[in-house]
C-alpha cells in the first residue's frame, strides 16, 4: 500500500478503490466460518475541565451534558483511535482528500469534533508549519501535543466566534453530534473559511447496506441501526445524514464539490483477503462500541432498562458474526472549496 501525497486526486489510484467504492459490488467468500503520536512538546487542555459524568458504568462528557449520547471513557478512546486507523486504511493511508500536499500545505486547520485528537496530531506532524486547532465537548485528547497543535473544549453547535479564518476545516464521523449539520457546521464552515479554503467531511452512514439481498429487513444488525436512528431523531440528532452532505455543500455555496463513497464490510465475509481483513477490523470496532452506542439513547429516549438493552444486544452481536449476510457500511467523503472573491463577484 502506498502512502502518497498529491496536489489533487486526478490520476490517483486508491489501493482499495476498485473494491470499496460505492459503484462496485464485493465478492463474498464461499467459506462462511466464523498505535505513539510524533513529538509531544506542549501542554494543551487543563485538568480543571476534565470532569465526566458516570452512567451505566461508562463515563460521558459533562460540558453541555446530554448533547452527545456516547461515552468518552478509555474503552471508547481506544475504539475511536482504532476507527481512525481503519478509515485511514480505507483512504490508502491519507488523512484528507482535499488538494493539499507538502508543496501546497494548509496553513490554518480547524478539526470540528476532534475526538481523541489523533487526526489533528497527525496533521500537525505532516504539516509542521500549519496551525492545527481541534475542538470537542470532551477533553480526551493527549496532554502533550506537537507545538503547532492545540485543543479546546467547545460546543460547535453554538455560534462560532473565531477571530481568524481557516483554509481547511474538517469533520470525521460526527453522526449524532448535530441537529442540523447544514446550518450548524457547513454554513458556519463556509463563513469561517478564507476564499479558496476547503471543507472536508468524512462521514459514516448509520444504516448498513447490502447489494445481494442477503440482509433482510428483520436482520438484527439492520433493526438495531434503524431503532438507533429513530431514537436519535426523537432528540433531534442526525445519524443518517452523510449522503446529504454533498447537496448541502453545494446549496451553501461551495464549488468544486467532490464525493467519494467507500464500502466497509461488516465482518470477514468478502473473498478478497484485504477486504476480509478490513471487515474483521470493522467488526471488532463495532462490537467494542455497540453497548456504548446503545445504552444512553435506548434508556433515556426509549425507556428501556440497561438489563433489557443488554438482552436485546445479544442477537445483534450474534448477527455481526454471520458471514452469510453480506452487509457493509458506507464512508462518504465530501470536499468542496469556498469560491475566490473574484468568482463570487462574477457569479
Amino acid at each position: 500500500m502506498s502512502f502518497r501525497s498529491q496536489n489533487s486526486l486526478e490520476n490517483y489510484e486508491f489501493t482499495f478503490e476498485k473494491y470499496l467504492t460505492d459503484s462496485n459490488g464485493i465478492e463474498a467468500d464461499s467459506n462462511t466460518g466464523l498505535s505513539p503520536h510524533g513529538r509531544m512538546d506542549t501542554l494543551s487542555i487543563t485538568e480543571s475541565i476534565a470532569a465526566s459524568e458516570e452512567r451505566f458504568g461508562r463515563t460521558y462528557h459533562s460540558y453541555r451534558s446530554g448533547s452527545y449520547n456516547y461515552p468518552n471513557d478509555p474503552t471508547e478512546v481506544e475504539r475511536l483511535d482504532d476507527q481512525h486507523e481503519i478509515i485511514k486504511l480505507v483512504m490508502d493511508g491519507r488523512n484528507y482528500l482535499a488538494p493539499f500536499s507538502k508543496d501546497k500545505p494548509p496553513k490554518n486547520v480547524l478539526d470540528i469534533a476532534t475526538g481523541t485528537g489523533t487526526w489533528a496530531i497527525e496533521m500537525g506532524d505532516e504539516f509542521p508549519e500549519a496551525k492545527i486547532t481541534g475542538t470537542d465537548l470532551s477533553p480526551i485528547q493527549p496532554q502533550y501535543v506537537p507545538l503547532n497543535v492545540r485543543f479546546f473544549v467547545e460546543d460547535a453547535t453554538e455560534d462560532w466566534d473565531y477571530t481568524e479564518t481557516f483554509d481547511y476545516i474538517h469533520t470525521r464521523v460526527t453522526l449524532g453530534c448535530w441537529s442540523d449539520m447544514k446550518t450548524q457546521i457547513i454554513q458556519r464552515a463556509y463563513d469561517c473559511l478564507e476564499p479558496g479554503g476547503w471543507l472536508e467531511c468524512q462521514e459514516l452512514e448509520c444504516i448498513p447496506g447490502c447489494d445481494d439481498g442477503t440482509m433482510t429487513e428483520s436482520h438484527p444488525w439492520l433493526s438495531w441501526a434503524t431503532e438507533l436512528c429513530k431514537a436519535s431523531e426523537i432528540i433531534n440528532r442526525q445519524l443518517n445524514m452523510a449522503s446529504q452532505i454533498k447537496g448541502w455543500m453545494e446549496e451553501v455555496g461551495f464549488v468544486d464539490v467532490q464525493e467519494m463513497v467507500f464500502k466497509i464490510p461488516t465482518n470477514g465475509w468478502p473473498k478478497d483477503p484485504r477486504l476480509k481483513y478490513l471487515g474483521m477490523l470493522w467488526q471488532r470496532n463495532v462490537m467494542t462500541g455497540l453497548s456504548g452506542f446503545t445504552l444512553d439513547l435506548f434508556n433515556r429516549v426509549l425507556g428501556k432498562t440497561p438489563e433489557e438493552i443488554e438482552v436485546y444486544l445479544v442477537n445483534v452481536r450474534k448477527s455481526l458474526f454471520n458471514r452469510q449476510v453480506h452487509s457493509y457500511q458506507r464512508v462518504i467523503c465530501v470536499w468542496g472549496r469556498k469560491p475566490e472573491e473574484s468568482e463570487m463577484r462574477t457569479s
